[in-house]
């Protein structure tokens, strides 16, 4: 069974001017199977496939199955599992979830069989499990899994999350299973890197890390509701990001961490101490559905989409534009507001930083910042303004800002693009830091500009608080310039800087 593998780019366009490009493994290559779980060997792509039942390999722009056999189809369409070791081609699994790494050849986690599966080039054998109920330690045919699902291998033993258990168990290569961590609320995906094993788990929607023996959580979680832990939306500091019951996590070589956040249709990335969203079903209907299995290869994210069943493959390169050099004065600014999502290039490389933002730009640039630190906004509202029309680009982001009160309008017009001044951009975040119930109260003193009497009497206030919260700065020639047109870099500076100031 061999089909081609064509590479199909899919392209996040934002309403501002940024492109972001996700590639793709067709649906139909895999024959529309759910893709679960990942690993590299070599050049390969070794694949599980929770409705086919099967192990996919991908090389070279083929598809060929590993291991297991496609049964027959049930009454719901579905092919039907199994159980049974043996040759590759003949070989049963009842619910691949994940592969690893393991002695000369691979792990496969059989969820619905509470076994592991060993995979090499002689065939298929069961590895352990399919012991009496319980959850103790010893031969791995003794062993009692309750739904073991993710996998990691530190390159001599093998991690496996035994879901319905709570726990990790830790298989050594003379079969030998102990417990290397209990008293989880089902954790899922594992990744093993700098020696520490990192887990999701997916109970507590939260990504956590253990080593020597304590764990840490990285980001996520939260008090439960009822004993239910209903996870969130939200990028920023770890400490207040939310997640919504993650099945996938993978490290990368810099240290930054990818998490599959299932329950959130989106791939979301830690790093610096910040959680922000790569791509999300909000932005794109061709982004992630049902993520689940990670994997950083070679300067690239693949997620294995249960839902959507393809690959995707989302560039880790580091935010850069050649019209931005390294030590210019925004360029700390322009990385930032790109990679939290709220704004990015022009094409061809390029930011244009001294480029003039439309009243239509920024108001979704700030709906986007609404959007990653409440994952359940929707943005759009039922206000209409004359001169938007219904289809245009930024007119979710126009009416649900005028919803709210962040845009006011002026006769009944919005005016999308007319350049926004420093005065008006400071006016319009300030409306929307009150309207999300933020402390606006500090006030500056604007005697210390030369121009600071300048400011129109509706945005003085407004100015006054930003130049307070260190939103809004003078420029290199002691002036404030409120009535000067705010540029694309000095308003990823002042976003960057408002998220910063209250600690989103």
């Amino acid at each position: 069974m061999k089909r081609k593998l064509t590479a199909a780019l899919l392209a996040l366009v934002m309403a501002a001017g940024m492109t972001a490009g996700a590639g793709a493994l067709s649906a139909q290559d895999f024959s529309g199977g759910a893709l679960s779980g990942l690993a590299a060997d070599g050049d390969a792509l070794l694949v599980t496939d929770v409705y086919n039942k099967v192990l996919w390999r991908a090389e070279d722009g083929t598809v060929s199955r590993a291991a297991g056999a496609i049964g027959p189809t049930g009454l719901d369409g579905e092919p039907a599992g199994g159980y049974r070791d043996g040759a590759l081609s003949a070989a049963r699994f009842q619910e691949p979830w994940a592969v690893a790494p393991f002695l000369s050849g691979w792990a496969v986690s059989d969820a619905s069989a509470n076994v592991i599966r060993y995979v090499d080039k002689s065939g298929v054998r069961t590895l352990a499990g399919g012991g009496a109920a319980g959850n103790a330690n010893g031969a791995g045919a003794r062993v009692s899994f309750d739904r073991p699902t993710g996998l990691a291998s530190d390159g001599s033993a093998l991690y496996i999350a035994d879901t319905g258990n709570g726990s990790i168990r830790k298989l050594d290569a003379k079969g030998t299973v102990t417990t290397f961590f209990s008293g989880l609320n089902e954790p899922t995906g594992l990744c093993w890197a700098d020696g520490a094993l990192y887990a999701a788990e997916t109970g507590r929607s939260r990504v956590v890390r253990i080593s020597g023996g304590r764990l840490e959580v990285l980001a996520g979680g939260g008090a439960p509701e009822d004993g239910v832990y209903p996870g969130g939306y939200a990028d920023g500091p770890a400490a207040a990001a939310k997640l919504d019951h993650p099945q996938g996590v993978a490290v990368g070589p810099d240290g930054a961490v990818y998490i599959a956040d299932t329950g959130n249709s989106a791939i979301r990335r830690l790093a610096d101490g910040r959680v922000t969203t790569l791509a999300s079903a909000a932005q794109t209907p061709q982004a992630p559905v049902q993520p689940r299995g990670l994997l950083v290869r070679d300067g690239e994210l693949i997620a294995a989409d249960l839902f959507a069943q393809e690959l995707l493959t989302v560039p880790l390169a580091p935010v850069s534009y050649r019209d931005v050099p390294a030590d210019a004065w925004c360029a700390s600014a322009v990385r930032q507001a790109t990679e939290r999502g709220l704004t990015g290039g022009t094409g061809d490389g390029c930011f244009t930083p001294d480029a003039p933002v439309s009243r239509a730009a920024f108001v979704v640039m700030l709906s986007r910042l609404h959007r990653s630190t409440d994952g359940s906004a929707v943005i759009d509202g039922a206000a209409a303004f004359r001169d938007v029309p219904a289809d245009a680009w930024y007119a979710p982001a126009a009416r649900w800002a005028a919803d709210r009160q962040i845009v006011l309008g002026s006769g009944g017009s919005f005016r999308p693009s007319a350049e926004i001044t420093r005065e008006a951009l400071a006016a319009l975040l300030y409306r929307y830091a009150a309207s999300v119930g933020c402390d606006v109260s500090a006030r500056a003193d604007l005697s210390g500009f030369s121009d600071g009497d300048r400011v129109s009497p509706y945005a003085r206030d407004a100015v006054r608080w930003a130049a307070a919260a260190g939103i809004l700065n003078g420029r290199s020639d002691g002036t404030l310039a409120p009535q000067g047109t705010a540029t694309r870099a000095q308003t990823a500076k002042m976003l960057v800087a408002y998220m910063d100031a209250l600690g989103l």
